[in-house]
C-alpha cells in the first residue's frame, strides 16, 4: 500500500487543487476541520470506479448529515508520466540462498533501495503479501536484486519452498534516502475540483491510499 495525508487552507471557493502523490490514488478521503457554516460540505470521497469530475459529498443541516453525489468539479486522478503506470515487474527466478536472489523480467520502476511488495509466487509462496527492500540491483544481463526485510536484514530463502513459476513486484516506493521509507512525488495524483469547498480559509485535511497486489 502507498499511503499520503497532508492539509491545506482554501484560498477560494473557485480555485481547483492539484495534490502530487506520485500515484494516482484507489481512494481518497477529504474532511472539512473549519466546518463552514450551515450546510457545510463536511466531508468528500473519492474511489476507483468513480467517473472523473465526480464525488461522494456529505453535508451538515440541522436535521443531520445529508449525503449526495457531485458529477462536476469534484475528483480527478491525473498521470503526466508513464513510469507511475509501471510500476509492476514479472518475476522469472527466484534463489534459495542467503540473501535470496530475486530475477524479474523488466526494470520497470525498481531502483535500489526501493521498497516492494511481491505476490503471486508459485512454490515459494513464504514471500507472499510482504515487503522488501531492492538491494544489489543488477540491471545489465538478467535483472536481479537481493532482498532484504525493510529493517535491512537479509532474508534467508535457504529452507522456503522451490520456486516453480509466477509472481510480480509492485514497486510501492522508489526513494533511497532513507531506504524505501518516502515515494517521489509529481507526474501522478489527483485534482481536487472547486465544487468540493465552500469557502476560502477553511482548513481540510485528505488522506491518499493506493492498493498494491498485496492489498492496502
Amino acid at each position: 500500500m502507498q499511503y499520503r495525508k497532508g492539509t491545506f487552507t482554501t484560498t477560494s471557493t473557485a480555485t481547483a487543487r492539484n495534490i502530487n502523490l506520485g500515484f494516482k490514488p484507489s481512494k481518497f478521503q477529504l474532511t472539512n476541520y473549519t466546518g463552514y457554516g450551515t450546510n457545510a460540505k463536511m466531508e468528500a470521497k473519492y474511489f476507483v470506479g468513480m467517473a472523473d469530475a465526480s464525488a461522494l459529498i456529505q453535508t451538515r443541516a440541522a436535521t443531520g448529515a445529508i449525503p449526495s453525489i457531485i458529477t462536476a468539479d469534484g475528483f480527478t486522478p491525473y498521470s503526466t508520466g508513464a513510469l507511475y503506470d509501471t510500476t509492476t515487474s514479472t518475476i522469472t527466478a527466484i534463489t534459495k540462498a542467503l540473501p535470496g536472489v530475486v530475477t524479474v523480467s523488466a526494470v520497470n520502476s525498481l531502483v535500489e533501495g526501493a521498497t516492494v511488495t511481491i505476490s503471486n509466487v508459485g512454490g515459494m509462496t513464504q514471500l507472499n503479501t510482504n515487503r522488501y527492500i531492492v538491494t544489489n540491483l543488477v540491471t545489465t544481463g538478467p535483472i536481479t536484486f537481493q532482498l532484504y526485510d525493510t529493517f535491512g536484514n537479509a532474508v534467508d530463502t535457504t529452507n522456503f519452498g522451490t520456486y516453480t513459476s509466477g509472481g510480480q513486484i509492485n514497486v510501492i516506493s522508489n526513494t533511497e534516502t532513507p531506504p524505501g521509507l518516502v515515494d517521489d512525488e509529481g507526474v501522478a495524483g489527483i485534482t481536487l475540483g472547486s465544487a468540493l469547498f465552500n469557502a476560502a480559509a477553511e482548513v481540510w485535511y485528505w488522506e491518499a491510499f493506493l492498493e498494491t497486489p498485496t492489498g492496502y
